[in-house]
């Protein structure tokens, strides 16, 4: 099924800040379904080539409820959503049909800032991680799990989701809310170059209070996600900032852990480093930004690529200013970082980024911004070589807010970028190697 309409063709206009060859120009797509909420999605690309996207679905556009009054600050911990998928085989030129992923309608906990994550490795097996609402019968209360599904025949069918933890023996319902015990959730996953399946959420027994911190655990899976290891404690002494979600990526025999860490004189950005496959990360980086203090968790996760011993690192932090996205480096696999740079300082407000490196080690950086009016997604790049990030360019999209963009980097250098747009609905455009390129010079 061929899905969206292109911006040329549905709207007659397509404002660009930067001009790119007709292939990128014209290639926006709607991939949720038009009748449908889609929000929040993540993306991959295959060993083959294939495009592998998921997002959050809120149900029916005609039944979207009216908002709800809420004080400044104020957020619910209750989530009831669907997990939807599709995939393309031909480059973004075409999608199959959106399919439910979940076995259970409205099984899924998500919001924005706590998305699932999907990978796919040389076996083609489609790895999905989620958070899901359910029920504790030790605790007898409704609890968030760390939830895990995979396809073994290209996306036609999932498997029956698994816990990725024993139940929860604690009630934090005083901490959470709403009739809420436990949360296993702001979690991810990875693929490991050697196959490895690691899945990383925040496990919240240990809180005391909310300036208080969570601990990451992870559960490994050798066998292509056949089974997994009971639960380790991998990261933490009660000081891994809980609303921030968890990021992961691997140098060649190094996990690492993207997180937010409650420093005494601040919350901030850091990237823990595990030797070991992932089961306990012994040295932690905090990035080069000055100290970001919050009464709160900021809803702030940290993005990563690593290039060999260069280890990329970005994340919205206002401890700087002007507050936004900041870039910085590690020239020792992760172990330390430096040359903190602002991203889009002229930018009244920039957040969201997400990295991706290109196959001739050229970093392309992501993120949404407002210079004026509705939110805007931008493209920056760096070359292997240089120090120096180049000038924000706007991507193409349609008219209204575009926010949460997620990247994927195909074998020949197009840059896919899926985002959450106006209206709830999930958008899609792929940027060729040589329009970024030429955008950048």
């Amino acid at each position: 099924m061929k899905t969206g309409r292109t911006c040329l063709a549905a709207l007659g206009i397509c404002a660009l800040a930067w001009s790119l060859p007709a292939t990128a120009a014209d290639a926006w797509q709607q991939i949720s379904s038009p009748e449908r909420r889609g929000i929040s999605p993540e993306i991959t690309v295959g060993p083959d080539g294939t495009i592998h996207l998921i997002w959050l679905d809120k149900g029916l556009v005609a039944d979207r409820p009216p908002p709800k009054p809420r004080k400044p600050g104020e957020h619910s911990h209750r989530s009831v959503t669907d997990l939807y998928y599709s995939q393309s085989a031909d480059g973004g030129e075409s999608w199959s049909e959106p399919m439910r992923v979940n076995d259970e309608p409205g099984s899924v906990w998500g919001f924005q800032v706590s998305k699932p994550r999907v990978v796919v490795g040389d076996s083609q097996t489609i790895h999905i991680f989620f958070p899901g609402n359910e029920w504790s019968e030790s605790v007898g209360k409704d609890t968030v799990t760390a939830r895990y599904t995979r396809s073994t025949d290209n996306g036609k069918t999932f498997s029956t989701p698994i816990t990725l933890h024993r139940p929860a023996g604690f009630d934090q319902e005083t901490l959470l809310g709403e009739g809420l015990a436990a949360t296993f959730s702001f979690g991810t996953m990875g693929l490991a170059p050697d196959g490895s399946v690691i899945a990383a959420w925040q496990d919240v027994r240990g809180m005391a209070d909310n300036a208080d911190g969570a601990d990451a655990y992870v559960a490994i899976s050798r066998d292509d996600g056949k089974t997994f290891s009971t639960e380790i404690r991998a990261l933490g002494d009660n000081d891994v900032c809980p609303c921030c979600q968890l990021t992961m990526a691997f140098g060649e025999d190094t996990t690492l852990m993207g997180y937010r860490r409650i420093y005494t004189d601040g919350r901030d950005s850091s990237v823990a480093l595990s030797a070991d496959g992932g089961e306990s990360f012994g040295s932690v980086a905090r990035l080069p930004f000055a100290p970001w203090k919050i009464d709160g968790c900021p809803l702030k996760p940290t993005a990563m690529a690593v290039d060999g011993d260069t280890v990329y690192a970005a994340s919205y932090t206002a401890g700087e200013e002007p507050a936004g996205v900041y870039l910085a480096r590690s020239d020792d696999g992760g172990q330390s970082f430096r040359d903190g740079q602002a991203v889009h300082p002229e930018a009244a407000y920039s957040d969201a980024p997400c990295l991706s490196l290109a196959p001739d080690r050229t970093l392309r950086i992501v993120w949404q911004a407002k210079t004026g009016g509705d939110r805007r997604l931008y493209m920056a790049e760096k070359q292997p070589d240089s120090p120096v990030l180049g000038a924000p360019k706007e991507l193409p999209a349609p008219a209204g807010n575009a926010s949460y963009p997620v990247t994927a980097m195909g074998a020949d250098g197009t840059l896919y970028v899926a985002w959450q747009h106006a209206g709830e609905r999930v958008l899609f455009i792929r940027i060729p190697a040589a329009a970024a390129q030429a955008a950048a010079r």
